[in-house]
Protein backbone atom coordinates (compact mmCIF):
# COMPACT_ATOMS: atom_id res chain seq x y z
CA UNK A 1 0.00 0.00 0.00
CA UNK A 2 1.04 3.64 -0.36
CA UNK A 3 3.04 4.76 2.64
CA UNK A 4 3.73 8.39 3.53
CA UNK A 5 7.41 8.83 4.35
CA UNK A 6 7.81 12.52 5.15
CA UNK A 7 6.18 15.89 4.77
CA UNK A 8 8.41 18.90 5.33
CA UNK A 9 8.65 22.57 4.54
CA UNK A 10 11.45 23.17 2.08
CA UNK A 11 13.54 26.33 1.97
CA UNK A 12 12.88 28.84 -0.80
CA UNK A 13 16.12 28.03 -2.63
CA UNK A 14 15.84 26.44 -6.06
CA UNK A 15 15.44 22.69 -5.95
CA UNK A 16 18.42 20.63 -7.14
CA UNK A 17 16.61 17.46 -8.16
CA UNK A 18 15.38 17.19 -11.74
CA UNK A 19 11.62 16.81 -12.22
CA UNK A 20 10.01 14.42 -14.67
CA UNK A 21 6.49 15.81 -14.36
CA UNK A 22 5.68 19.51 -14.01
CA UNK A 23 2.25 21.02 -13.70
CA UNK A 24 3.24 24.59 -14.50
CA UNK A 25 6.09 26.71 -15.94
CA UNK A 26 9.17 27.40 -13.86
CA UNK A 27 8.66 29.70 -10.90
CA UNK A 28 8.80 33.31 -11.95
CA UNK A 29 9.48 36.41 -9.88
CA UNK A 30 6.48 36.50 -7.53
CA UNK A 31 6.51 40.28 -7.59
CA UNK A 32 6.38 40.42 -11.38
CA UNK A 33 9.26 42.85 -11.25
CA UNK A 34 7.52 45.25 -8.85
CA UNK A 35 8.69 43.73 -5.57
CA UNK A 36 5.52 44.66 -3.63
CA UNK A 37 1.73 44.53 -4.08
CA UNK A 38 -1.24 46.09 -2.41
CA UNK A 39 -2.35 42.59 -1.41
CA UNK A 40 -1.46 38.88 -1.77
CA UNK A 41 -1.51 37.24 -5.21
CA UNK A 42 -1.64 33.49 -4.35
CA UNK A 43 -0.86 30.79 -6.88
CA UNK A 44 0.68 27.33 -7.13
CA UNK A 45 3.50 27.71 -9.62
CA UNK A 46 4.91 24.17 -9.88
CA UNK A 47 4.09 20.60 -8.99
CA UNK A 48 6.97 18.16 -9.65
CA UNK A 49 6.62 14.39 -9.48
CA UNK A 50 9.74 12.25 -9.72
CA UNK A 51 9.80 9.65 -11.21
CA UNK A 52 6.93 10.01 -13.63
CA UNK A 53 6.76 6.23 -14.03
CA UNK A 54 7.42 3.61 -11.38
CA UNK A 55 8.45 0.20 -12.75
CA UNK A 56 8.37 -2.58 -10.16
CA UNK A 57 10.22 -5.80 -10.91
CA UNK A 58 9.93 -8.83 -8.69
CA UNK A 59 7.86 -9.64 -5.65
CA UNK A 60 9.64 -7.38 -3.16
CA UNK A 61 10.50 -4.37 -5.32
CA UNK A 62 9.59 -0.82 -4.25
CA UNK A 63 10.34 2.77 -5.19
CA UNK A 64 9.94 6.18 -3.57
CA UNK A 65 8.07 8.90 -5.46
CA UNK A 66 8.99 12.49 -4.55
CA UNK A 67 6.39 15.25 -4.86
CA UNK A 68 7.58 18.86 -4.69
CA UNK A 69 5.31 21.91 -4.72
CA UNK A 70 6.21 25.57 -5.15
CA UNK A 71 4.03 28.65 -4.98
CA UNK A 72 3.73 32.22 -3.86
CA UNK A 73 1.50 33.88 -1.28
CA UNK A 74 0.40 30.42 -0.10
CA UNK A 75 -0.33 30.03 3.60
CA UNK A 76 -0.43 26.24 3.75
CA UNK A 77 -1.00 23.26 1.45
CA UNK A 78 -1.92 19.58 1.39
CA UNK A 79 -0.75 16.92 -1.09
CA UNK A 80 -3.15 14.10 -1.89
CA UNK A 81 -2.25 10.98 -3.92
CA UNK A 82 -5.14 9.05 -5.45
CA UNK A 83 -4.87 5.91 -7.58
CA UNK A 84 -8.41 5.95 -8.95
CA UNK A 85 -8.23 9.58 -9.97
CA UNK A 86 -11.67 10.19 -8.49
CA UNK A 87 -10.98 12.74 -5.83
CA UNK A 88 -14.26 13.10 -4.09
CA UNK A 89 -12.78 16.39 -2.80
CA UNK A 90 -12.94 18.58 -5.88
CA UNK A 91 -15.63 20.69 -4.22
CA UNK A 92 -13.81 20.86 -0.91
CA UNK A 93 -13.68 24.44 0.35
CA UNK A 94 -11.08 23.89 3.05
CA UNK A 95 -13.65 23.92 5.85
CA UNK A 96 -12.10 22.73 9.10
CA UNK A 97 -8.57 23.15 7.77
CA UNK A 98 -6.65 25.56 9.99
CA UNK A 99 -3.04 26.52 10.46
CA UNK A 100 -2.63 23.85 13.13
CA UNK A 101 -3.67 21.02 10.82
CA UNK A 102 -1.24 18.16 11.33
CA UNK A 103 -0.79 17.42 7.63
CA UNK A 104 -0.57 20.98 6.33
CA UNK A 105 2.49 23.07 5.67
CA UNK A 106 2.35 26.75 6.60
CA UNK A 107 4.30 29.77 5.41
CA UNK A 108 5.24 32.66 7.68
CA UNK A 109 1.84 34.16 8.64
CA UNK A 110 3.50 37.34 9.89
CA UNK A 111 3.86 38.37 6.26
CA UNK A 112 0.09 38.69 6.16
CA UNK A 113 0.21 41.91 8.19
CA UNK A 114 2.77 43.72 6.08
CA UNK A 115 1.71 46.61 3.86
CA UNK A 116 2.44 47.16 1.10
CA UNK A 117 2.31 43.41 0.52
CA UNK A 118 5.63 41.64 0.00
CA UNK A 119 5.26 38.34 -1.97
CA UNK A 120 5.88 35.23 0.14
CA UNK A 121 7.69 32.27 -1.42
CA UNK A 122 6.24 28.86 -0.62
CA UNK A 123 7.70 25.36 -0.97
CA UNK A 124 6.73 21.96 0.40
CA UNK A 125 7.43 18.32 -0.43
CA UNK A 126 6.23 14.85 0.32
CA UNK A 127 7.33 11.31 -0.50
CA UNK A 128 5.30 8.15 -0.97
CA UNK A 129 6.60 4.60 -1.15
CA UNK A 130 5.15 2.40 -3.89
CA UNK A 131 5.56 -1.36 -3.69
CA UNK A 132 4.10 -4.44 -5.34
CA UNK A 133 1.01 -4.28 -3.13
CA UNK A 134 0.01 -1.06 -4.85
CA UNK A 135 -2.02 -1.61 -8.04
CA UNK A 136 -0.69 -0.64 -11.44
CA UNK A 137 -2.07 2.32 -13.36
CA UNK A 138 -2.22 6.09 -13.07
CA UNK A 139 -1.88 7.85 -9.71
CA UNK A 140 -3.17 11.40 -9.61
CA UNK A 141 -1.39 13.95 -7.41
CA UNK A 142 -3.47 16.92 -6.33
CA UNK A 143 -2.39 19.93 -4.30
CA UNK A 144 -4.83 21.92 -2.17
CA UNK A 145 -3.42 25.28 -1.07
CA UNK A 146 -4.84 28.08 1.09
CA UNK A 147 -3.73 31.52 -0.01
CA UNK A 148 -3.17 34.52 2.23
CA UNK A 149 -6.32 35.92 0.67
CA UNK A 150 -8.29 33.10 2.31
CA UNK A 151 -9.16 31.38 -0.96
CA UNK A 152 -8.53 27.74 -1.91
CA UNK A 153 -6.22 26.98 -4.86
CA UNK A 154 -5.60 23.62 -6.53
CA UNK A 155 -3.15 22.10 -9.00
CA UNK A 156 -2.56 18.54 -10.13
CA UNK A 157 -0.04 16.20 -11.70
CA UNK A 158 0.52 12.44 -11.50
CA UNK A 159 2.61 9.34 -12.13
CA UNK A 160 2.06 5.79 -13.39
CA UNK A 161 2.88 2.44 -11.81
CA UNK A 162 3.86 -0.58 -13.90
CA UNK A 163 4.40 -4.13 -12.66
CA UNK A 164 6.73 -6.49 -14.53
CA UNK A 165 6.18 -10.09 -13.52
CA UNK A 166 8.61 -12.94 -14.18
CA UNK A 167 7.33 -16.36 -15.12
CA UNK A 168 10.08 -18.95 -15.56
CA UNK A 169 9.89 -21.02 -18.76
CA UNK A 170 8.07 -24.30 -18.58
CA UNK A 171 10.04 -27.50 -19.20
CA UNK A 172 9.57 -29.04 -22.65
CA UNK A 173 7.11 -31.89 -22.97
CA UNK A 174 9.27 -33.87 -25.40
CA UNK A 175 12.78 -35.34 -25.06
CA UNK A 176 15.62 -32.94 -24.42
CA UNK A 177 17.57 -32.44 -27.64
CA UNK A 178 21.12 -33.80 -27.88
CA UNK A 179 23.92 -33.58 -30.43
CA UNK A 180 27.30 -35.16 -31.14
CA UNK A 181 29.93 -32.56 -31.98
CA UNK A 182 33.49 -32.68 -33.27
CA UNK A 183 33.12 -36.28 -34.41
CA UNK A 184 36.13 -37.52 -36.31
CA UNK A 185 37.29 -40.88 -37.65
CA UNK A 186 40.98 -40.97 -38.56
CA UNK A 187 43.55 -41.00 -39.78
CA UNK A 188 42.27 -40.77 -43.32
CA UNK A 189 43.32 -42.48 -45.49
CA UNK A 190 44.42 -45.40 -43.32
CA UNK A 191 46.20 -48.63 -44.25
CA UNK A 192 44.20 -51.83 -44.17
CA UNK A 193 44.39 -53.60 -40.79
CA UNK A 194 45.46 -50.46 -38.96
CA UNK A 195 43.37 -48.78 -36.26
CA UNK A 196 40.93 -45.96 -36.80
CA UNK A 197 40.37 -43.61 -33.86
CA UNK A 198 36.83 -42.33 -33.24
CA UNK A 199 36.42 -39.20 -31.11
CA UNK A 200 33.66 -36.71 -30.37
CA UNK A 201 31.49 -35.23 -27.63
CA UNK A 202 27.86 -35.74 -26.64
CA UNK A 203 25.98 -32.60 -25.59
CA UNK A 204 22.46 -31.68 -24.45
CA UNK A 205 20.83 -28.36 -25.33
CA UNK A 206 20.36 -26.17 -22.28
CA UNK A 207 18.35 -23.06 -21.50
CA UNK A 208 18.43 -20.55 -18.67
CA UNK A 209 17.76 -22.11 -15.30
CA UNK A 210 18.70 -25.58 -16.62
CA UNK A 211 15.60 -25.89 -18.77
CA UNK A 212 16.27 -27.60 -22.09
CA UNK A 213 15.44 -27.00 -25.71
CA UNK A 214 12.27 -28.44 -27.17
CA UNK A 215 12.51 -31.43 -29.45
CA UNK A 216 11.02 -30.98 -32.93
CA UNK A 217 11.01 -32.92 -36.21
CA UNK A 218 11.40 -31.82 -39.82
CA UNK A 219 10.26 -33.14 -43.19
CA UNK A 220 13.76 -34.08 -44.38
CA UNK A 221 14.74 -37.72 -43.85
CA UNK A 222 17.84 -39.85 -43.48
CA UNK A 223 18.67 -43.56 -43.31
CA UNK A 224 19.12 -44.75 -39.73
CA UNK A 225 22.15 -46.80 -38.75
CA UNK A 226 19.80 -49.75 -38.30
CA UNK A 227 18.46 -49.30 -41.85
CA UNK A 228 15.18 -47.54 -41.02
CA UNK A 229 14.23 -44.19 -42.50
CA UNK A 230 13.48 -41.39 -40.07
CA UNK A 231 13.01 -37.62 -40.29
CA UNK A 232 15.95 -35.34 -39.63
CA UNK A 233 16.12 -33.89 -36.14
CA UNK A 234 18.10 -30.66 -36.09
CA UNK A 235 18.12 -30.88 -32.32
CA UNK A 236 17.23 -27.36 -31.27
CA UNK A 237 14.93 -24.59 -32.49
CA UNK A 238 14.88 -22.03 -29.70
CA UNK A 239 13.97 -22.44 -26.07
CA UNK A 240 10.58 -23.75 -25.07
CA UNK A 241 9.24 -20.28 -24.30
CA UNK A 242 11.75 -17.75 -25.59
CA UNK A 243 15.17 -17.51 -27.22
CA UNK A 244 16.12 -15.08 -24.45
CA UNK A 245 16.67 -18.09 -22.23
CA UNK A 246 19.27 -19.71 -24.54
CA UNK A 247 22.17 -20.87 -22.43
CA UNK A 248 24.27 -23.05 -24.76
CA UNK A 249 25.00 -26.74 -25.01
CA UNK A 250 25.99 -28.72 -21.94
CA UNK A 251 28.15 -31.85 -21.56
CA UNK A 252 26.30 -35.13 -21.24
CA UNK A 253 28.42 -37.77 -19.54
CA UNK A 254 28.03 -41.46 -18.64
CA UNK A 255 25.87 -42.22 -21.68
CA UNK A 256 26.11 -45.23 -24.01
CA UNK A 257 27.21 -44.55 -27.59
CA UNK A 258 26.81 -47.29 -30.24
CA UNK A 259 29.42 -47.59 -32.97
CA UNK A 260 28.37 -48.65 -36.50
CA UNK A 261 30.11 -49.20 -39.84
CA UNK A 262 28.66 -48.83 -43.34
CA UNK A 263 30.95 -50.44 -45.96
CA UNK A 264 31.42 -48.54 -49.19
CA UNK A 265 28.72 -49.58 -51.71
CA UNK A 266 26.46 -51.07 -49.00
CA UNK A 267 23.18 -49.77 -47.59
CA UNK A 268 23.25 -51.76 -44.39
CA UNK A 269 24.91 -50.53 -41.24
CA UNK A 270 26.80 -53.07 -39.11
CA UNK A 271 26.89 -52.80 -35.33
CA UNK A 272 30.46 -52.78 -34.00
CA UNK A 273 30.40 -52.07 -30.23
CA UNK A 274 29.10 -49.78 -27.47
CA UNK A 275 31.22 -47.24 -25.60
CA UNK A 276 30.45 -44.79 -22.78
CA UNK A 277 30.96 -41.02 -22.70
CA UNK A 278 33.31 -39.49 -20.15
CA UNK A 279 31.98 -37.11 -17.43
CA UNK A 280 32.54 -34.17 -19.83
CA UNK A 281 30.56 -35.89 -22.61
CA UNK A 282 33.62 -36.81 -24.71
CA UNK A 283 34.26 -40.30 -26.05
CA UNK A 284 37.23 -42.14 -27.55
CA UNK A 285 37.69 -45.57 -29.05
CA UNK A 286 39.75 -47.48 -31.62
CA UNK A 287 38.54 -49.89 -34.29
CA UNK A 288 40.35 -51.85 -37.00
CA UNK A 289 39.96 -50.75 -40.61
CA UNK A 290 39.39 -53.60 -43.08
CA UNK A 291 37.87 -51.57 -45.89
CA UNK A 292 36.71 -48.11 -46.95
CA UNK A 293 33.41 -46.93 -45.55
CA UNK A 294 31.55 -44.67 -43.16
CA UNK A 295 31.95 -44.88 -39.41
CA UNK A 296 28.93 -43.80 -37.42
CA UNK A 297 28.15 -43.20 -33.77
CA UNK A 298 24.65 -43.04 -32.37
CA UNK A 299 23.13 -42.05 -29.05
CA UNK A 300 19.69 -43.61 -28.65
CA UNK A 301 18.65 -41.32 -25.83
CA UNK A 302 17.52 -42.16 -22.30
CA UNK A 303 16.01 -40.57 -19.21
CA UNK A 304 14.20 -37.93 -21.27
CA UNK A 305 17.09 -37.18 -23.65
CA UNK A 306 16.54 -37.26 -27.42
CA UNK A 307 18.68 -39.30 -29.80
CA UNK A 308 21.51 -37.98 -31.98
CA UNK A 309 24.23 -39.31 -34.27
CA UNK A 310 27.22 -38.39 -36.42
CA UNK A 311 29.32 -40.08 -39.13
CA UNK A 312 32.60 -39.76 -41.00
CA UNK A 313 33.94 -41.50 -44.14
CA UNK A 314 37.39 -43.14 -44.05
CA UNK A 315 39.25 -44.42 -47.11
CA UNK A 316 41.30 -47.58 -46.57
CA UNK A 317 44.39 -48.26 -48.71
CA UNK A 318 46.70 -51.26 -48.96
Amino acid sequence: MIKRIATALVAAAAMGASALVSAAPALADPGHGHGHHDGPNPRITNVWVNPGQVVLKGKWDSEVVSINVKGVDIKHAKIVVDHKGSWGRDDWDGHGWDDKSADSTTSDASEEKKAPWKPVWFSTSESVKIDTKDPKGFYAVKVYARGFDGKLYTSSSGFTVKHISYDPPKPPKGPKATRIVDFNAGPEPVKKGRHVTLTGQLQVAQCYGDWYYDYKKHDRAYVELDGSVKPVDDGWHGCYDSRDYWHGWYKLGWQDIDVYFLPAGSHKWKYVKTIETNPNGSFYTKVKAWGSGTWGVRYDGSHGFGSSEASDYVKVVK
